[in-house]
């Protein structure tokens, strides 16, 4: 539960610094855009004193502001990407678990992140301050630098918001740089709480392996047991199987026994009969005579 709410907090960061991203991606496009594409930033401004206009004296390489557009667009996309990522896992599949190798693929990203945005920033912070200078130094009766922006410009310029717009993408993008700061120390915390639940997993698999094991023996010796029981009952069954050939064998010797009493006893009684009919026709003789 500690973990996935380190993951939601992760996830409100990442559409933080996505949006932090887009606003200091467009305050500098806008600035660069009113000022006809130059790049305003350690930039040095001229003044007309009789027109009361302001103009430009010299401005950076349009490279410079591509430079912090590019990485506070690329940090809006990969934010971007990640929270559609979790949003996806949250919603479809219901499982925020994340790997190892993940975790240090953020940090990776967080370490590059930090740095580009910390040059980025500093370059904000200084070119801004640099402009503001000239402003300060060249234009009459301005005592800070938003107030060029109530001032007339040389068309086709218009500086109605450079400086709100600069500060407000300075300020993004530091805004950006503390909460990938955030973001850093959770996945940190994460890391360590995963390699906590890894060693206490690594415990219960080996107790579970123990009762394993404990198990397999068990069965062993059951099976031992069942194989003795077995021959028993095997030997049982042949000395059963012996007993009743003997049986078999006797009453069969019994059978024979009385098959010859059977034919000696038709014997006598046929002798019987035959001395019965002798002794009657010697009574016939005895009369006659």
């Amino acid at each position: 539960m500690a973990l996935t709410g380190l993951l939601l907090l992760e996830l409100g960061l990442y559409a933080s610094c996505f949006v932090c991203g887009i606003v200091a991606a467009a305050s500098i496009t806008i600035v660069q855009g009113n000022f006809g594409g130059l790049c305003m930033l350690y930039g040095l401004v001229s003044y007309n004193a009789t027109a009361d206009l302001i103009g430009v004296q010299s401005s950076s390489s349009a490279s410079l502001c591509y430079f912090v557009s590019a990485i506070s667009i690329m940090v809006a996309v990969v934010c971007f990407s990640l929270s559609l990522y979790w949003v996806y896992t949250l919603c479809i599949e219901g499982d925020m678990r994340r790997e190892r190798m993940w975790m240090n693929l953020i940090m990776v990203v967080c370490g590059v992140f930090l740095f580009f945005l910390l040059i980025t920033g500093c370059m904000l912070k200084i070119g801004r301050d640099s402009l503001c200078d000239s402003v300060l130094h060249t234009v009459h009766n301005i005592t800070r630098c938003e107030e060029a922006q109530m001032r007339k410009w040389v068309s086709p310029l218009h500086g109605e918001r450079f400086y709100s717009s600069l500060h407000k993408a300075e300020t993004a993008v530091w805004v950006n740089f503390f909460f990938w700061i955030i973001i850093g120390a959770l996945v940190v915390i994460q890391r360590r709480q995963s390699s906590g639940s890894k060693d206490v997993s690594s415990d219960q698999c080996d107790s579970v392996a123990v009762s394993v094991e404990s198990l397999l023996s068990d069965a062993k010796r059951m099976q031992v047991q069942c194989r003795e029981r077995s021959e028993q009952l095997s030997a049982a069954a042949l000395q059963l199987r012996e007993e009743s050939a003997s049986l078999r064998e006797q009453c069969e010797a019994a059978q024979l026994d009385m098959a010859r009493i059977r034919r000696q006893l038709d014997e006598l009684l046929d002798t019987k009969a035959a001395f019965e009919a002798r002794e009657r026709q010697a009574r016939k003789l005895s009369k006659h005579l």
